[in-house]
């Protein structure tokens, strides 16, 4: 599945309560049954990155908005490495 990258700002997501109350429940991150939010990242400077698995840049779009995010950029990842293995992140 399509994987995409976000990066932006949300009010209070620089906290490990306020990010576990928006992400610990697997409702929060399995928005539906072909869309998952992957990773959720807060860097040091007040921006989010979040890593979303799904068919449709829209439905992360839906995703990010629900959540009020601010949104700086969305891209399709191209390529991962990860631990040695690299992939496609369009087609896995």
């Amino acid at each position: 599945m399509p994987r995409w990258i976000a990066i932006g700002k949300a009010p209070g997501w620089d906290t490990a309560q306020h990010l576990g109350n928006h992400m610990k429940a697997t409702k929060e991150w399995r928005a539906d049954a072909r869309t998952t939010i992957h990773t959720v990242m807060a860097l040091g400077d007040g921006r989010l990155i979040a890593e979303c698995h799904c068919v449709k840049q829209e439905d992360f779009e839906a995703w990010l908005k629900k959540k009020g995010w601010t949104v700086e950029s969305i891209s399709p990842i191209k390529l991962i490495a990860n631990v040695g293995s690299i992939w496609d992140g369009q087609n896995p």
